[in-house]
């Protein structure tokens, strides 16, 4: 290939495009709601009495109902959205259930008081800022769009990130402990990192950093592999890549959620998307998150009761949605809103503190302080940041700043599918529970890398103005002249 930058025909890109097919029978359709909502109710041994002993149990439990009734009804679309089936995943599978489980239980992850009251408007916020978010996300999109570049990915500057890439993920390895901590816990990397005297600062930007670019050159390598799998550029950077996801981000030491949004960009970056195969993504992301990651967590501790498969593994500190959401609400109550200053904090987190001596700390570290709390790496669920950031009204503003977000990088993906808004689309599509869930300041910091990452490897090409008509017909031409 004679130029520095790979040219694709106008409906080549087009594997993140969902295929439309037949809407799911009836009783799949009952099966799904079924598996994602009511049973839970049955397998925690709740009966009548009970659900309608306490008005938060019972709010919960018609939480856990409301999520599982808006998932079947996107999942049962002949074209689903993977962006708001993970919301009512990331609702259900983190928020309800667990959150049902700790409050019939008695207990919760956190020792942290909340009153019923406060419970109650978590479960109220919740609903109300989900279904105005899948609103906004479900609008037609506009009939014409201005796409001043295309970005497709340059194999030389491939080869750059290899480069850099290497000596980011020994670096990594070596403040992590070894490759062997990678496959233990993430308690053992955190103490290998904490006596090798890393910093915040330097865990950010070579730890999470590496994980973020070990990423983007797998998924880039895989994108032009299928140009031309003997390119001896895609034909290193594949494997070497490959082996350094596998210490990296595996199940054992990775975050759930991290963990997720590889194997979801991998998926989607590089394969057609079809309902059924959307659909299975959704289940297997809800069933990993109730019961993949608390097995795994079984292993790596020494005192096998905590985090084994059942009830006790949604009483750990690994499901704390519910609580984190009511807590910053009571946060909210006691001392008013930041008016956007948490949010400035995640929008510019690369600003070190030195300079900006009033950057905010992470949400959830600020509830932990608030709460009296030793252990303070605690998560900031987007209900809760939205309320401690501008209030109640927060419901509705977060919603609209993250629709706009997601619906420019969708929409890009879709009517002018170059490796930039395909790539960026697919790990938006997989680190959505990551920014759901937070602390948002930290959770900004890796899409900030990986955005840069992804920007680099994609230099500007010409575009022009384009609709989505014309597109349409684009691409039904080409296909024909294909065929």
């Amino acid at each position: 290939m004679a130029s520095n930058t790979i040219s694709r025909k106008a409906a080549a890109p087009g594997q993140s495009q969902i295929k439309a097919g037949k809407k799911l029978s009836f009783g799949k359709t009952l099966s799904a709601f079924v598996f994602t909502g009511p049973i839970w109710i049955l397998i925690l041994g709740a009966n009548p009495s009970t659900l309608s002993s306490s008005t938060i149990i019972l709010a919960q439990t018609l939480l856990v109902i409301f999520c599982a009734f808006m998932f079947t009804l996107e999942f049962r679309k002949s074209s689903p959205s993977p962006l708001i089936l993970m919301i009512w995943v990331f609702n259900c599978g983190n928020v309800g259930v667990p959150g049902l489980t700790q409050l019939l239980s008695g207990v919760g992850p956190w020792p942290i008081f909340i009153d019923d009251n406060t419970y109650l408007i978590a479960q109220v916020a919740t609903v109300i800022a989900s279904m105005f978010l899948i609103f906004l996300l479900s609008l037609p999109q506009q009939a014409m769009t201005k796409i001043p570049s295309v970005r497709n990915i340059s194999r030389y500057r491939l080869r750059n990130l290899l480069i850099l890439m290497i000596p980011m993920v020994a670096y990594a390895i070596s403040a992590g402990g070894g490759i062997g901590a990678y496959f233990g816990s993430r308690g053992a990397v955190s103490s290998a990192k904490a006596l090798a005297g890393v910093t915040k600062a330097q865990n950010g930007l070579f730890v999470s950093g590496s994980q973020a670019i070990v990423l983007v050159v797998f998924v880039c390598a895989l994108r032009l592999r299928k140009i031309n799998k003997d390119d001896p550029i895609v034909r290193i950077a594949l494997p070497v890549s490959g082996l350094f996801l596998v210490i990296l981000s595996n199940p054992l030491s990775s975050s759930r959620y991290w963990f997720f949004t590889v194997i979801s960009t991998i998926a989607v970056a590089t394969i057609r998307l079809t309902p059924g195969r959307i659909r299975a993504g959704a289940m297997s992301i809800f069933y990993g998150l109730l019961f993949v990651f608390p097995f795994a967590d079984y292993f790596r501790r020494t005192e096998h009761t905590v985090g084994a498969i059942g009830k006790a593994a949604w009483l750990t500190g690994d499901y704390d949605g519910l609580q984190i959401t009511a807590a910053g609400i009571q946060w909210f109550e006691y001392n008013g809103a930041v008016w956007g200053h948490q949010l400035l904090g995640a929008l510019l987190p690369v600003v070190p503190r030195s300079i900006w001596t009033s950057k905010p700390i992470d949400t959830g570290v600020m509830i932990a302080q608030a709460s009296g709390m030793k252990f303070r790496n605690i998560s900031g669920p987007w209900v809760a940041e939205a309320v401690i950031n501008f209030g109640y009204a927060g419901l509705f503003i977060f919603p609209i700043l993250i629709a706009y977000f997601f619906r420019r990088i969708r929409f890009r993906s879709v009517t002018a599918p170059d490796d930039f808004g395909i790539v960026l689309n697919a790990f938006l599509v997989g680190y959505l529970p990551i920014l759901l869930r937070g602390s948002l300041i930290q959770a900004s910091g890796v899409l900030g890398l990986f955005v840069l990452f992804i920007l680099y490897a994609t230099p500007k090409q010409a575009g022009t103005k384009i609709s989505i008509r014309e597109k349409i017909e684009r691409e039904l031409t080409s296909a024909k002249l294909s065929a």
